[in-house]
């Protein structure tokens, strides 16, 4: 890392200018939205157990959500040439935040993951794998995100980790069909949450010499393939929900729903909405999650 261009630093330097900016480059959208799939997974945890652990939830959290946000800040520092290709405004990119105070932040979140999920028993895998793949993403030789099948394979795993994290921390387990809805939750961050995030990125993304399929075969192709990716993941989340059990509907329903919003956006796009697919991916994910967390907790 110390080989990157620095950026000039901010005027303002305290350390609560530092963290504001930490937790913008971190994108807040996506933190909540992670934070979310860790309640799922405690909510799928706790419902039907006979005792739950309110501090395993809550050190879990915090240390799922460090993670996180370390994920984020060291792929801020390692996308500064693309990020100013795309005309991103993120603190990092526009030289709010200095590229070394950054990679500190970077170890400081990391450090603090690992050892909060110490104190959280059956969680400190769940947040080396965060950390891992969060390095796996951004970091050469392994990059996940310069091609499409791995950046999908990374997002679906550390997804994945984020539900099954939650359960740990609440001190139960994930019944096979609630387990089976939240895989379907990796898969939609995967198989169309990685796809539209590219849409927007096409110019930076080919610059950096990226092979996305927006790159690659071009953005009609990714459009069509985000678009029967989210046809098939709907339509999937509601048999789960008609042919198991019906507290799923609450979270297939919006799944659908949404599925059919992105499959609109990517058919038929709005020239001067190229993320609009995208934003259309993370609002359905919200309201997925939220209605099978209030499905479940309402049908305990």
């Amino acid at each position: 890392m110390t080989a990157l261009p620095l950026t000039a630093a901010p005027a303002d330097r305290g350390l609560l200018s530092v963290a504001r900016h930490c937790l913008v480059e971190s994108r807040p959208v996506v933190q909540v939205v992670f934070l979310m799939r860790f309640l799922v997974g405690v909510v799928c945890g706790v419902v039907g157990a006979d005792d739950w652990s309110w501090s395993g939830v809550l050190l879990g959290g915090l240390a799922m959500t460090c993670a996180v946000m370390a994920a984020y800040l060291l792929n801020g520092v390692m996308d500064i040439a693309e990020d100013r290709a795309n005309g991103s405004r993120r603190p990092i990119a526009r030289g709010a935040l200095p590229v070394r105070t950054a990679v500190a932040g970077v170890w400081v979140l990391s450090g603090a993951a690992l050892g909060l999920s110490i104190l959280v028993p059956g969680e400190f895998w769940f947040i080396v794998l965060s950390l891992f793949l969060g390095y796996a993403y951004s970091v050469p030789p392994l990059a996940a995100k310069r091609r499409t099948a791995t950046s999908a394979a990374a997002v679906i795993t550390m997804g994945a980790s984020s539900y099954l994290s939650g359960a740990v921390s609440a001190g139960g387990g994930i019944a096979e069909e609630p387990l089976v809805f939240c895989g379907l939750l990796a898969l939609w961050m995967g198989f169309v949450g990685a796809v539209t995030k590219d849409l927007g990125d096409i110019a930076g993304d080919r610059e950096a010499g990226r092979r996305t399929i927006a790159v690659v075969y071009g953005e009609r192709a990714a459009r069509l393939f985000a678009a029967a990716s989210a046809v098939v993941l709907g339509t999937a989340g509601l048999l789960l929900g008609l042919h198991t059990e019906p507290v799923l509907l609450a979270g297939a329903l919006p799944l659908a729903l949404g599925a059919g919003w992105v499959a609109v956006r990517c058919l038929w796009p709005d020239t001067d909405q190229a993320r609009g697919p995208y934003r259309a991916f993370m609002v359905t994910q919200y309201a997925a999650n939220a209605g099978l967390a209030l499905g479940l907790l309402v049908g305990k």
